[in-house]
């Protein structure tokens, strides 16, 4: 009796280790150094260039700032500051800020294709810096960011209503249509610019931030933020289709769930709890869609895998069975191999899955 109770419990062990080898958890499931090196490989050009393939290989000053980012995460300063020497040399601007869009013309001649700012690059870019002076010490991290933070408050913020706003980029700030652009909101950030620049309120851009997204997130049935909307004297003017929770209003999520995770600030709790809209309709149909119209039908069947895995995390915090389920159903089936997710070619999806298992993996 004794063995044929050895003989099961080792036959339960064994069953118990097949279970435990199938479910992902950090360090199996997926190697961040490996997918670093095969996005440098594949995205980055030797200079420190960030290339989207599917868009005539064109560079963003949002993907810079994103590879300053994970190469900020890696450790790896030496590709840091390749991608920001890049960035300093092709995109900076004379305010100091960055031209957002970069490639070939119609001439084949590769230059600034669009030199208007994005707010959501500058921040990202100058808090890499802040990170980078915290974490190498070399003072010249915190002269640039200095300079780029500086500029970002002098050009891309707009009073309106009474409030100062974050605006999506200068030529959005110079025009008299205020459109906004919710996904750009930083308060992670924000909060430490306070730090090293005490001459601009940027608490009071922080105030505006969740000002604003209480009130948009309110004003339509589905209880998202929209990907863009109007502020017209502090009044929220929503437009058709522009206006949808889509691609764009995805990245509210993790900005405002790295703000809680950094600093604590209960206001984002009050922003992440909508991911129940998400949780509810798991548990309904185990299916996970990632845009929708403003009174909350489904606009279309898309499963992007990007936006799934930056709502991961955000889920984990209130239900940590149901992000576990999406995880192993939705993402984990797309890691071909330990270095990228199902479609290479897919510049912008490799990053919000990158980001979004980091967050879920590394920041508890």
């Amino acid at each position: 009796m004794l063995k044929a109770n050895t003989v099961m419990l080792g036959v339960v062990l064994f069953l118990l280790f097949l279970f435990l080898i199938n479910i992902p958890s950090e360090g199996k499931d997926f190697d961040f150094g490996a997918s670093q090196d095969f996005y440098k490989e594949y995205y980055m050009s030797k200079d420190g260039r960030i290339m989207d393939p599917q868009k005539k290989r064109i560079t963003t000053s949002e993907g810079q700032a994103y590879m300053l980012i994970r190469t900020l995460l890696m450790d790896d300063r030496t590709s840091f500051d390749l991608v920001y020497k890049w960035s300093v040399n092709n995109l900076k601007r004379p305010d100091g800020l960055f031209s957002w869009l970069w490639g070939e013309n119609q001439n084949g001649e590769y230059k600034i294709l669009d030199a208007n700012s994005a707010s959501d690059a500058d921040i990202d870019i100058a808090f890499a810096l802040l990170l980078a002076y915290e974490k190498w010490g070399d003072q010249k991290y915190l002269n640039e960011a200095r300079f780029v933070i500086n500029s970002i408050w002098t050009n891309e913020t707009k009073p309106i209503g009474g409030f100062m706003v974050l605006m999506p980029g200068v030529a959005q700030t110079l025009s008299g249509k205020n459109e906004i652009n919710p996904s750009y909101f930083s308060p992670y950030a924000f909060k430490l610019f306070a730090k090293y620049d005490p001459n601009h309120n940027w608490g009071e851009l922080c105030d505006s931030s969740y000002r604003i997204l209480n009130i948009v997130m309110s004003d339509n049935k589905a209880g998202l933020p929209p990907d863009w909307f109007i502020l017209d004297n502090g009044n929220v003017v929503f437009e058709q289709g522009r206006s949808d929770f889509s691609y764009d209003a995805i990245r509210v999520f993790p900005r405002v769930f790295l703000d809680y995770k950094m600093t604590g600030d209960r206001r984002a709790l009050h922003i992440l709890n909508r991911v129940s809209f998400f949780i509810d309709r798991w548990k309904l149909s185990h299916n996970f869609y990632t845009n929708y119209k403003l009174n909350g039908e489904i606009k279309d069947n898309d499963k992007f895998i990007g936006s799934i895995a930056v709502l991961v995390p955000v889920i984990n915090l209130y239900d940590e069975k149901v992000a576990a389920e999406i995880y192993n159903q939705e993402l984990y089936p797309h890691f071909k191999d330990r270095n990228y997710w199902t479609n290479k070619y897919d510049y912008y999806g490799q990053n919000l899955l990158w980001f979004g298992c980091y967050l879920y993996q590394k920041i508890k």
